[in-house]
């Protein structure tokens, strides 16, 4: 049973019409007399927290009446995890529809009322959540907005013609947006820009992190949070150029709404130095910030050990000022499988080598901790010193949610299981700690998904070109130990497959699909664009590109491709994680 601590909202209680059933006595109310009969539950004591909801499974509360002495239980739900908010699409003749962004309780259906709208102008949709007796839940009510088809915003970038020579060093620049509302209209903020990536550096269209001289917000991106640093991603290996938006989409319905992070994000068309350079997606960098991963940073030339770490699974961390490994040289067994050595980059900014050592003993020994309790060695959490020590527990649940929130690793398990990402046990994936005494993540937690250029059959390598067989649980190249681990718990089936219940029921690979599909049709010519001046639709583009590729003759292909792909991938996952 999960036991994920949240808050109720009096707002749900109060939906919730409780009726006569029985007193605590047990006796019935035919027998209760008539003037107790007609009571109505007016006076009410305040109601008991038995359960609090997690979104995977109800809570209840007990009610006590002052009138006639019945005490009853009720079902909550939690609803915080889920919004329907208004949304704009560019005209593009096709029928649009605002869906809810976030995760609906396990159990729980959403309906949809007087929610489509081609034409240019505006509609009022609604939303109903239902139980899973088809009790109304709560209802919402959002607007359909279709507008004149402008394009993409622009994004232009002067450098005083210097050239940008590597990732290593900032070029002075100012950025300027256009063809866009005149809210997120900026002129000429300063700043400094430079290359960005890994392997992404070696393709001639270039990727981009670009760092403002003072925090800014850039087309309202993430409810207009202004951060310094921000990225342009090129995604030249994706013909699509649609994974890396699809998959932050749903990191987004996954994390956002539940004090975790995903990056937000928004094709635009880039300029440097009045030259087209192609379309980009604009997104976030990766980094603690009140408005992205929430930790604590560490003062400049604070030596303490009490700041918030943001880690990254790294095989290219020993480029990073700061890094450690967890693993044995020759990999740790565990269920049968060896699990290599993993190095982790610290993405915070950290002034003492303590403060490195620090970390690695942490997510070592919690580590450690996880791969005793599957190997069937004894379940252990850690001290204040991290040291090992014996669980007060009695099950390998409640002893790994003590150290890990595991909500926020059944989330991107989902996520990297579905899209089949190559990164997801190379790099580019994060987890976070806090330490500090205002900390909001105490355990170890997952998010901020990031790189999935090469995942979602872009790729000429099994296992990850098929649509088709388990992901995470099996042993492969770019294996990641942690998923690995979660899958050989003995709680992993029944819960995976409640969280892939939610992802399906909230309709989050739906709306995924409906964006990438909007985007082909609805931003044609941008694309067009895009690919005129990089001639590679339908070549084979190092390192991973299948050859299916060769089929693509126009933009369009290359997203019905990738679409095609996701549902061959549910139609497999189902057979495995569905109810």
């Amino acid at each position: 049973m999960i036991k994920i601590k949240q808050v109720i909202l009096l707002s749900v209680i109060s939906l919730l019409v409780p009726s006569c059933g029985k007193t605590s006595s047990g006796e019935s109310n035919s027998t209760i007399s008539s003037s107790i009969e007609e009571c109505r539950h007016t006076n009410l004591s305040e109601e008991e927290v038995i359960k609090e909801p997690s979104i995977i499974e109800n809570g209840l509360y007990k009610r006590h009446c002052l009138s006639c002495g019945e005490e009853f239980e009720r079902s909550t739900y939690k609803l915080d995890e889920y919004v329907f908010e208004d949304a704009y699409f560019m005209y593009d003749e096709q029928p649009h529809e605002v869906l809810i962004k976030g995760m609906i309780p396990y159990g729980t259906t959403v309906e949809y009322e007087n929610n489509s709208l081609t034409a240019i102008g505006e509609k009022e949709a609604t939303a109903k959540i239902y139980d899973k007796d088809h009790q109304l839940l709560e209802t919402k009510k959002a607007t359909i907005h279709i507008i004149e088809n402008t394009g993409f915003p622009n994004i232009y970038i002067d450098t005083n013609g210097v050239e940008i020579q590597d990732k290593e060093n900032y070029v002075d620049m100012k950025l300027s947006t256009t063809n866009c509302d005149s809210k997120y209209v900026v002129n000429e903020l300063l700043g400094g820009i430079r290359f960005r990536g890994n392997g992404t550096m070696t393709y001639p269209k270039k990727a981009y992190r670009v760092k403002f001289n003072s925090k800014v917000n850039l087309l309202g991106l993430n409810d207009q949070a202004k951060a310094k640093s921000w990225v342009l991603l090129a995604d030249y290996a994706d013909q699509s150029m649609m994974r890396n938006a699809s998959a932050l989409y749903m990191g987004n319905s996954l994390l956002n709404y539940s004090n975790n992070y995903a990056s937000d994000y928004k094709h635009v068309n880039v300029y440097m130095n009045n030259e087209y350079v192609g379309v980009y997606l604009l997104a976030e960098q990766q980094q603690a910030n009140t408005n992205r991963v929430k930790i604590n940073e560490a003062d400049k030339d604070y030596t303490g050990t009490d700041i918030g770490y943001l880690l990254e699974l790294d095989s290219y961390a020993k480029q990073e000022d700061y890094y450690f490994e967890i693993g044995k040289d020759y990999g740790d067994t565990v269920k049968g499988v060896n699990l290599p050595k993993k190095a982790y980059s610290i993405k915070t900014d950290v002034y003492d080598t303590a403060q490195v050592n620090y970390a690695k003993k942490y997510l070592g020994n919690v580590y450690s901790a996880f791969m005793k309790a599957v190997n069937g060695q004894g379940l252990f959490v850690l001290n204040d010193n991290h040291d090992l020590v014996a669980s007060p527990y009695d099950n390998q649940f409640d002893t790994l949610n003590s150290m890990i929130d595991l909500e926020s690793v059944f989330k991107m398990y989902v996520l990297h299981e579905l899209i089949k990402t190559v990164d997801v046990g190379f790099s580019s994936f994060y987890m976070f700690v806090d330490f500090s005494s205002t900390s909001i993540y105490p355990r170890l937690t997952f998010g901020a998904p990031w790189d999935f250029d090469w995942s979602s059959g872009n790729v000429n390598e099994s296992p990850y070109t098929t649509s088709q067989g388990e992901y995470n649980s099996t042993n492969f190249g770019h294996l990641n130990p942690w998923f690995f681990m979660l899958s050989k718990t003995d709680f992993f089936l029944p819960l995976v497959k409640k969280y892939y219940k939610v992802f399906i029921d909230s309709g989050i690979l739906t709306g995924a699909i409906n964006q990438a599909n909007y985007e082909a049709v609805a931003f044609k010519d941008e694309f067009a664009h895009n690919y005129e001046k990089w001639q590679t639709l339908g070549t084979i583009i190092y390192k991973y590109t299948p050859d299916s590729v060769k089929s693509f003759k126009v933009h369009k292909d290359a997203v019905d491709s990738f679409v095609n792909w996701l549902n061959k991938r549910k139609a497999s996952v189902d057979t495995y994680f569905g109810s």
